[in-house]
């Protein structure tokens, strides 16, 4: 039986119809993983959160396990660390039926194509695939109900930049950097004395290891390395592209850029302002929620910052010289110009709804969580 997007089915009917015989089920928090002969079918609850399975977006489902073994080689292969592990292997060729379960039925929401996947040990606990076709807005919104955040992280801290760089590093760093358990301990520098907006920096990364960076990353005190002409290399891009120095003869250094073959560049900003650019980039870059496109036209673009509200210094090094950021409570957006005269953009958010208004600009974005 032929079904399309949007049709409505009773679980036994989705199981029976899609699935086919032979039927072994797994079930996690808020899905059912049906494996038949004809077909894998896959049936999540209509919830929203970052480790719950179901609808992410109008183009990607995720499932969070764990998952029998069955399941993984079904929809990947054997792991990599099994010995039945190749770099021919295929994925199982038999569909995977995607539905959302809703009190009229089970809505059937298209076919899902395994993009990703996370293991431990060895057993798959994460599972990203593509929705084909992409989920209309109607569709979306049913299979994932909007939700309102809760409060959102203000934006009092750039009223205080350029006076009070580090007060408002502080500000920014307690609403997008929680705390945590871990504790890296107080960055004991040995012999080298800490600047004090360093010093400043890392008593809030204590407990708080997502600060020293995921995309790019600063080093703590017993990892820098002091250069013939004095200055210490504190920090590295994220593919080791080039590597960032201070001066610390300086209460409040100039920060370097050191790329092999190329002259030291400056950062626009002192040490005290550059962590905050650092650490502004860094909650960009890996905010759960994200609308991103990497060629945009400079009609759109003018378009989304009009729209925010803009972070008053020069432009961030990172990844060329052009970044700059614009802001809305809960919400990060960065803009670096390309080679080709477009536009690459990067938006991170706190929560899913405050990306919902730049759904309604026209922005023709390449993955949207909104």
């Amino acid at each position: 039986m032929p079904v399309s997007p949007n049709d409505l089915l009773t679980e036994d009917a989705a199981i029976r119809l899609l699935a086919g015989g032979d039927v072994v089920g797994c079930e996690t928090d808020g899905a059912s993983v049906l494996l038949g002969d004809a077909a894998t079918v896959i049936i999540a609850d209509p919830r929203d959160g970052l480790d719950v399975s179901g609808v992410w977006n109008s183009r990607r489902f995720h499932l969070h396990g764990p998952f029998v073994d069955e399941v993984g080689v079904r929809l990947f292969g054997h792991p990599p660390d099994s010995p039945e592990w190749s770099w021919n292997q295929r994925r199982d060729a038999r569909p995977v039926h995607l539905l959302t379960r809703l009190p009229e039925g089970c809505v059937y929401l298209g076919v899902g194509t395994p993009r990703q996947a996370g293991y431990e040990d060895g057993c798959l606990t994460y599972a990203a695939l593509t929705v084909e076709p992409e989920l209309t807005p109607e569709l979306l919104d049913r299979v994932r109900p909007p939700a309102e955040p809760g409060t959102l992280p203000a934006l009092d801290w750039l009223t205080r930049m350029t006076a009070d760089p580090l007060g408002a590093l502080e500000r920014f760093v307690g609403d997008w950097f929680p705390e945590t358990h871990q504790d890296l301990g107080g960055f004991d520098a040995a012999a080298r004395d800490v600047p004090g907006p360093l010093a400043a920096f890392y008593r809030l990364a204590r407990h708080r290891p997502a600060l020293l960076g995921v995309q790019n990353r600063l080093r703590p005190p017993h990892a820098w390395r002091e250069r013939c002409d004095g200055l210490v290399a504190f920090g590295d891009e994220n593919q080791g592209g080039f590597t960032w120095l201070f001066d610390p003869s300086h209460p409040d250094p100039e920060v370097w850029i050191d790329q092999d073959g190329c002259e030291p560049r400056r950062e626009h900003q002192p040490l005290s302002g550059f962590l905050l650019q650092f650490a502004v980039y860094e909650a960009m870059m890996n905010a759960p929620y994200k609308a991103v496109r990497s060629d945009l036209a400079a009609e759109h673009v003018d378009t989304l910052t009009a729209a925010l509200t803009p972070v008053p210094w020069e432009p961030w090094r990172w990844p060329n010289d052009s970044t700059r950021f614009h802001v809305a409570p809960g919400l990060i957006a960065g803009t670096t110009d390309q080679w080709h005269g477009n536009t690459s953009v990067w938006v991170g958010a706190v929560h899913r709804s405050v990306l919902r208004p730049l759904g309604r600009l026209g922005i023709p974005w390449g993955d949207f969580d909104g």
